[in-house]
């Protein structure tokens, strides 16, 4: 009775390493953060990428804000460039928490 016991303990415990394993190496999709850097136009009603800034046509009237401010407006992405630095980009969470505690560079801190 004594070893189907410690089987079925043995069973489990390999079977939770094996599941966090993956979850660790996996690949997930994650979105930006809401605290993402951003740029508005105003004028053109756009949001911009602060890498892809240089080559955005932007006018004078722009502010600072956040992804999740930007969410909130009917603006639209001016470039492909920006449209593509805000999708949804798939890695492990063993990086995404690396990331959460400083120890790596998040792809969305510019």
């Amino acid at each position: 009775m004594k070893n189907k016991s410690t089987f079925r303990k043995g069973w489990v415990g390999i079977s939770l390493t094996l599941v966090l394993i993956t979850l660790l190496v996996v690949p997930l999709p994650f979105a930006p953060p809401n605290d993402t850097r951003m740029i508005l136009d105003h004028t053109h009603e756009v949001y911009i990428a602060p890498p892809c800034f240089d080559e955005a046509e932007a006018t004078n009237y722009l502010t600072e804000t956040t992804w999740d401010k930007v969410q909130e407006k009917d603006y639209v992405s001016n470039s492909d460039c920006t449209a593509k630095l805000m999708e949804p980009v798939k890695y492990s969470l063993l990086k995404r928490i690396g990331e959460k505690l400083g120890l790596m560079a998040s792809d969305w801190s510019w």
